[in-house]
């Protein structure tokens, strides 16, 4: 299991735009479970919705995607030289609405891999109840 630690090093984002909070199980080059835990402190939740505060699914996908990112690793040999960046979204489906308190659990397994070009497939739950799924494409390139 991998905390905040080695997550704030080996990925750009930062606070708030940081959306996995522990990496539970990782398999690598093959797959990533990570956590994200949703708290009312988050800021999108003053507009999203009033009296009925919903996490955007963008920042869901967003997640998700971040966590692929943090398989990508696995084929980086200086993570700090590169960036991640979402390519194309084949299939991404939200299935129940996420709230405060709830914890984002985040599977993330690679389909495809070719040269700098990577495929996922992805399902997002929380408890036992899946609350998205997705299909989509990475690119690694420089940072300049």
């Amino acid at each position: 299991m991998q905390d905040i630690n080695y997550i704030l090093e080996v990925m750009p984002h930062r606070y708030p735009f940081l959306m996995v909070d522990r990496i539970i199980e990782h398999r690598k080059k093959e797959s990533i479970k990570t956590l994200k835990n949703v708290s009312m402190n988050e800021s999108y939740f003053q507009g999203h919705f009033p009296g009925k505060p919903i996490m955007p699914g963008v920042l869901i996908l967003e997640s998700i995607a971040q966590s692929a990112c943090l398989l990508m690793v696995d084929f980086m040999e200086d993570p700090s030289k590169k960036f991640v960046f979402m390519s194309k979204v084949v299939n991404y489906k939200i299935h129940h609405n996420v709230i405060p308190g709830d914890q984002l659990c985040i599977e993330a397994k690679l389909s495809q891999h070719k040269l700098g070009s990577f495929k996922f497939d992805a399902i997002c739950c929380v408890g036992d109840k899946k609350i998205a799924s997705a299909e989509f494409f990475a690119t690694v390139v420089d940072r300049k």
